[in-house]
């Protein structure tokens, strides 16, 4: 549920429990991973793990963390798949681990996580629960991208009313998504709200986009969406005017209440936190999606391969 997500993202800059995840006690050591985002689901995905210790978050460039995954509704098989996932915390308030598995049925999964952080000599053992869905939420890869009209500076002269941040560089707001989904170029479309953002990491994500747009901007459309509506400040203390309540209350929101001071493209692409990142290609297809922080280690390879025709997640 996003307004429950919402709170936990509050405490822990993204890296808290969501619905999906049941953590169990780590042997071996102190260290705590945690899951950095909302919804698994059948194929690729993009799994992001923080790391907890003594109630702070972990930055570890050299932490070695292997990942095992189980069926658990399958017996049969004792382990599906393993990976490593990989450090990309680079200029992140606390840093993400990354792997990419593919499930290939709905269900209940166990992760076993492995974590060996720098000048370990034993690794510290977790495991954790994850319901993978048979649909995501979101917009996912191999969706058609949403046609929606996104702000550009020939509709709002004014800078300071496309972004809750400081608008120094336009070149985010030179093209509307609508029309970018029809020139036949590929799309970097990120939704993100730098002043108000609940997650701590949609700024640095600005920012990542920005100087990716200044590398790959003759050859690709780099577009920023407002996650609120402008006057943002209103638009924010809206919304969590309404989060409040929902916490006294106890209870999900109702479809009115989720979209309480959001963005029209922000409503239409029905996403449940922020910031999100979409790669589409020049047909208008989502051949990638990245919820949470991104950064240009992460994102720079697979724009080059999105560029070269090439699936650019995993």
């Amino acid at each position: 549920m996003s307004y429950r997500l919402v709170f936990a993202l509050i405490a822990l800059m993204l890296l808290a429990a969501c619905g999906a995840q049941q953590q169990v006690a780590p042997a071996g050591g102190s260290i705590t991973p945690v899951f950095a985002f909302t919804e698994a689901v059948v194929g690729p995905n993009r799994i992001a793990l923080g790391l907890i210790r003594n109630g702070s978050p972990i930055n570890d460039p050299g932490a070695k963390i292997h990942l095992r995954f189980f069926d658990l509704d399958d017996t049969s098989s004792p382990v599906k798949f393993e990976s490593d996932a990989t450090y990309y915390g680079q200029g992140l308030p606390a840093a993400i681990y990354i792997a990419y598995p593919t499930f290939d049925r709905a269900g209940n999964w166990g992760i076993e996580v492995q974590t060996t952080l720098s000048g370990q000599a034993e690794p510290s053992v977790a495991r954790l629960r994850l319901e993978v869905k048979q649909r995501s939420e979101a917009p996912n890869i191999g969706d058609r991208a949403i046609a929606v009209r996104t702000l550009t500076i020939r509709d709002v002269p004014d800078p300071s009313h496309l972004s809750s941040g400081r608008v120094e560089d336009v070149s985010l707001y030179q093209i509307s998504l609508d029309e970018a989904l029809r020139n036949g170029r590929p799309t970097a479309l990120l939704f993100a709200t730098p002043a108000y953002c609940r997650t701590a990491v949609c700024g640095p994500s600005l920012q990542v986009i920005q100087g990716l747009q200044q590398r790959y901007g003759d050859r690709m459309n780099f577009i920023h969406v407002e996650v609120f509506r402008y006057p943002f400040r209103e638009s924010f203390e809206a919304q969590t005017a309404v989060f409040q309540k929902l916490a006294r209350e106890g209870r999900a929101p109702g479809p009115e209440e989720r979209n309480v001071g959001l963005s029209d493209p922000m409503i239409a692409w029905g996403l449940p936190s922020e910031p999100w990142l979409f790669l589409i290609d020049g047909s208008g297809t989502i051949v990638a999606r990245y919820e949470g922080g991104i950064t240009a280690e992460e994102l720079a390879p697979a724009i080059e391969k999105l560029l070269a025709g090439e699936p650019p997640q995993g």
